[in-house]
């Protein structure tokens, strides 16, 4: 069995059960082509780098499956009918990748922007390196007062 990913990237107004039907039909299309649903991770939402359908943020969907080789290629046409004819709705771009054998099983994935951030801001500045960009802007504030006078 071939390990395979296809990230899915779904419209923000998408719902439970626009999710639940999606993976509902993957996991449809998966058996009939004698593989396996690994997992089916709703990322949460993201901002894109650039919109897609007019939109600046997206949700994202990592799906994760295994397939026996003879069965790909038909795989692939059901898919691709499955995301640009039944699902298209909810979904607006994806991307299938084969996994090398070697490949880790967990991932990690980037905080997404609907999860409540907890934390201070000091925290933030120095998790992000701007603790010295706060120093420098005192720095210079301490000079400008001294040149002023």
């Amino acid at each position: 069995m071939i390990r395979y990913e296809s990230l899915l990237l779904a419209k923000t107004q998408s719902t439970d059960d626009d999710f639940g039907m999606v993976e509902r039909e993957f996991d449809k299309i998966i058996s009939e082509s004698h593989g396996t649903l690994t997992s089916f991770d709703k990322w949460g939402k993201y901002k894109l780098a650039y919109p897609v359908d007019g939109s600046s943020h997206g949700l994202y969907i990592l799906v994760r499956y295994q397939l026996a080789e003879k069965e790909v290629a038909e795989f692939s046409k059901k898919l691709t009918q499955l995301l640009m004819i039944k699902c298209n709705e909810v979904v607006v771009r994806y991307t299938t990748i084969r996994l090398a054998p070697n490949a880790p099983v967990t991932y990690q994935r980037p905080e997404p922007l609907d999860i409540a951030r907890t934390g201070s801001l000091d925290t933030f500045l120095k998790e992000n390196k701007f603790e010295n960009m706060l120093n420098s802007v005192d720095n210079n504030a301490d000079v400008a007062s001294d040149t002023v006078e």
